[in-house]
């Protein structure tokens, strides 16, 4: 950087730090009366949206309480909602479910197997620019620790967005909000040149060229702990490449980039011959344990989703970084609101964000009931979110479980559970995703085995049904031990659920079949997701398989055909 530059990365961090912190003080100032905030926000929702076609179709009017507003409004799913949102993209009508302008449609992943265009206001970003701002405080705090002043970091959040035949933007919510928050990019080690190149860019090579050539590299930041796995896998494979590069001031040839970006990159990319003996040194002499910070002297911070089914990629993340670098597990974010995030460093507990919408939960062992609001739930206890948001979604069903571990004052301290869809649910047992992460640790202890991923698939076509595990594991498993693999794995199913054991016992089900895929087959599948169109940003783990595309691509990378 020259010293305009560094100046610019000196005030922007700062800035950026101080409006998290100043975002995050007001969420605690507003702890003691959350439930009076919530309804506030819902009645302000109601009076400014009561002339939209939704709002006349349900008399928003004449709503002026919570109980009024659950007794008008039913329970709504995307359905509800696709003719004004396709009428929205076609044409660009708008005052159909929101009086603002809808501005962007956020594509969901399409976990549920269709994508979706879920609105944006503008009004309605801000919880995420806010909570992503609160990451520099932490940033800022670690920094000062190891007396670092200045420093670029890697966002592998893409910023890329299409239109709509009615000229309205979309893409993915986490491209929406980076590319709203135009500050920070001065923080960010990328080329400014990539913005506007789509699909045309291998990104994967971007993201680990520009980082590796900065030596000075302070954060890592993403939306799940599995994307930046990912890099340092495709690091670990192509460093020789990259190291080449970086030593020539070129673009390798084989790199997937248009003739007219590359000469436009190679501008400004000038030969580094000692940074390239460097990485040469480290790749080739030090173990990968520990290696990031070698690779960075200065990296502080390691900002992604890493709890829950996250949890094996951040182990992996805190063996590539060992112990002096702080980790931050982001935020719990839907395309349809900013739930909840963390606010300090390690913390495994998400704080709801209750300026991202008004929340309802509906109790899952007792979903028939009146739905709950802040004050009313119980620690320990599972809840499904019902969202009213800033953008026209209405006691929406986005199927995610929470569990409630606390409270800061009045707001709920929760953790993701599981989606309403990934759970096994077969003649009374009832395998969510808590179980299987649950199991699957355990069972790596059993077999003294590391496991990189694994996902599940219910075989009812087999008599009677079973439960067939793709896993792949670190290291091969001897033939002669499957069978025993087998029985650890039933094993561990029966003590998070003892109905499997049951099942098991009296031949309602069959004993779980263990396949063993080849090395690298779920950063394969993430690319095959990203080539059917899904953004490599929300590209999540796969924990059920539930479709048989799906199931047909981990049959073809199992070490032996099941039958």
């Amino acid at each position: 950087m020259n010293w305009v530059e560094k100046i610019k990365n000196f005030i922007v961090i700062r800035a950026v730090a101080l409006y998290g912190r100043c975002h995050i003080r007001k969420y605690f100032s507003q702890s003691k009366k959350a439930d009076e905030f919530s309804e506030k926000m819902l009645l302000k929702l109601m009076k400014k949206n009561k002339n939209t076609e939704f709002g006349k179709k349900y008399d928003f009017a004449n709503i002026h309480s919570i109980d009024e507003y659950q007794k008008k409004v039913p329970f709504t799913t995307y359905e509800d909602y696709k003719e004004y949102l396709d009428r929205t993209a076609e044409t660009g009508e708008q005052n159909l479910i929101t009086s603002d302008k809808i501005s962007f449609f956020a594509k969901t992943s399409g976990t549920t197997g269709v994508t979706k265009r879920i609105p944006v206001v503008d009004d309605s970003y801000k919880p995420y620019i806010g909570c992503v701002s609160y990451y520099y405080t932490m940033l800022l705090k670690e920094m000062k620790k190891k007396g670092i002043v200045i420093g670029k970091g890697l966002n592998t959040t893409e910023t890329e967005c299409t239109y709509t035949k009615g000229g309205i933007r979309e893409g993915f919510i986490s491209s929406y909000a980076l590319s709203s928050a135009g500050l920070v990019l001065p923080t960010i080690c990328l080329p400014k040149e990539i913005n506007g190149y789509g699909d045309n860019i291998d990104m994967k090579y971007i993201k680990a060229r520009y980082s590796l050539q900065d030596p000075d590299l302070i954060f890592l930041m993403s939306i799940f702990m599995s994307n930046l796995c990912d890099l340092m896998k495709y690091i670990f494979d192509n460093y020789q490449m990259l190291i080449n590069d970086i030593r020539t001031g070129k673009i390798d040839e084989s790199v997937n980039i248009s003739a007219e970006l590359k000469e436009k990159l190679e501008k400004n990319l000038n030969p580094e011959p000692e940074r390239a003996e460097q990485l040469r040194q480290i790749f080739v002499n030090e173990p990968d344990k520990g290696i990031i910070p070698k690779l960075w002297q200065k990296m502080s911070l390691i900002v992604a989703i890493g709890t829950g089914e996250f949890t094996p990629f951040t182990e992996k993340m805190k063996y590539y970084c060992g112990e002096d670098i702080a980790f931050c597990y982001g935020m719990y974010a839907a395309s349809e609101a900013a739930v909840a995030t963390a606010t300090d460093i390690e913390e495994k507990d998400y704080m709801l964000a209750i300026d991202g919408g008004f929340f309802e939960f509906l109790p899952i062992d007792d979903e028939n009931s009146k739905p709950l609001l802040l004050h009313q739930l119980e620690v320990g206890k599972l809840y499904e979110i019902i969202i009213t948001n800033r953008s026209g979604l209405y006691r929406y069903r986005i199927k995610d479980v929470i569990r409630v571990t606390g409270y800061k004052d009045k707001i709920p301290l929760v953790q993701f559970a599981y989606r309403k869809e990934q759970l096994i649910n077969i003649t009374g047992v009832k395998l969510t995703i808590e179980h299987i992460t649950t199991a699957i640790k355990n069972f790596q202890k059993d077999i003294g085995v590391s496991i990189s991923d694994y996902s599940l698939y219910t075989d009812t076509d087999f008599a009677p049904w079973r439960i067939v595990a793709f896993i792949e594991f670190e290291k091969d498993i001897p033939e002669n031990i499957e069978s025993e693999v087998r029985e650890f794995f039933d094993e561990e199913l029966t003590k998070v659920n003892p109905e499997y054991g049951r099942m098991l016992k009296i031949g309602e089900c069959s004993k779980s079949f263990i396949c063993a895929v080849k090395k690298g087959t779920y950063a394969e599948y993430r690319k095959w997701k990203v080539k059917h169109g899904a953004s490599e940003n929300q590209v999540k783990t796969i924990r059920f398989i539930d479709t048989k595309e799906k199931l047909e691509f981990f049959k073809s990378c199992t070490k032996h055909y099941y039958n």
